[in-house]
């Protein structure tokens, strides 16, 4: 009887034994199993200039577009803080990550991509870019030719002044808030210079370097102008509320091709969807994931464009809207 005990406890030992052996070699093959699921995630990484409204929106359409393609992209997002060193530094990192797909927002941001990816073949989606060719992103806004294609935001500054002129008639100066920094600074002047003489605009330049200069920038203007106007410039955007602060107390109205800022503000704002830039943008990274090369997709403007009039502001700085406008208006 004691043989027969001892027998068993002997045969429970060996199966015990076994068990844990079976249930560390499950321990020890699930991360090789993980590793097969991971490879057929796809990799997206976004870098994004500056944190404000307008860019904000794009990268929320970047993602809820990418959401039709289930779990099987998993996406990556760093802000480089309106900083070209961070933006080039966060580029390197992505490259070397070996990520699949690199999107910037921003035309620093591209950029910095761009540079960054010199040696490697991984595809490039921006979002957001002004002048895609004067930034050096592409050689060929139909036929990119090469690792870059991308959405640009740019909506030209004669339907912006035209109107201006309708809702401030006897306006006369202009004030333009900017980042020299900007790539698409310069550009942006000498397209607003040319466009703004047909109706009589006298444009003054105040640069901002950062968002801290934005309001002593802001200031310096405030009292030689008869409108504020934004375009397309990320640090301004990114520090709009003190623009707006300044501006409203000296009942001067404020301009912007950003419509996102007509909650912040501005008086009028006309441009593009930024949330649909971004919905655009994600169709062209389903587009490269799914095996285009971004050398052959063109790269793609806004669909369409949008007014906002805001009529709080108007009344706090007696301003009347002509019935004409209010009828083509967008409302938010």
């Amino acid at each position: 009887m004691w043989i027969k005990k001892k027998s068993y406890s002997v045969r429970m030992l060996i199966t015990i034994a076994l068990f844990s052996l079976f249930c560390c070699g499950l321990v020890f093959t699930s991360p090789k199993s993980n590793s097969k699921e991971d490879e057929t995630v796809k990799r997206v990484a976004i870098l994004q200039v500056i944190e404000h409204p307008a860019l904000n929106s794009t990268r929320q359409g970047i993602e809820d577009e990418l959401k039709n393609e289930g779990e099987n992209i998993k996406i990556e997002y760093e802000c480089a803080q309106g900083n070209p060193t961070l933006a080039a530094q966060i580029a390197q990192k992505f490259v070397g990550n070996k990520v699949d797909l690199m999107v910037g927002i921003g035309t620093t941001t591209a950029q910095a991509l761009v540079s960054a990816n010199k040696n490697q073949a991984i595809p490039i989606v921006f979002s957001s870019v002004t002048d895609p060719l004067n930034a050096k992103l592409v050689s060929d806004l139909k036929r990119p030719n090469g690792k870059v294609t991308g959405v640009s935001n740019f909506v030209s500054s004669l339907l912006q002044f035209k109107i201006f002129k309708e809702i401030l008639p006897k306006a006369k100066t202009i004030g333009i808030i900017y980042n020299p920094g900007d790539a698409n600074a310069a550009v942006l002047a000498e397209e607003m210079k040319k466009n703004s003489t047909p109706f009589g605009f006298q444009l003054i330049f105040a640069a901002a370097n950062s968002t801290a200069e934005v309001p002593s920038a802001t200031l310096g203007l405030i009292k030689k102008v008869d409108a504020i106007f934004i375009n397309n410039d990320n640090t301004a955007l990114a520090a709009f509320d003190s623009i707006i602060k300044i501006a409203t107390l000296n009942k001067v109205p404020v301009f912007c091709s950003d419509t996102d800022t007509i909650k912040q503000g501005a008086l009028a704002a006309l441009g593009p969807n930024q949330y649909q830039i971004g919905r655009q943008t994600g169709k062209l990274i389903r587009q490269i994931l799914n095996g285009t090369s971004p050398g052959e997709i063109s790269v793609e403007f806004p669909e369409k464009t949008e007014l906002y009039l805001n009529q709080k502001i108007a009344k706090e700085i007696s301003v009347e809207f002509p019935q004409e406008l209010i009828q083509q208006a967008n409302h938010k």
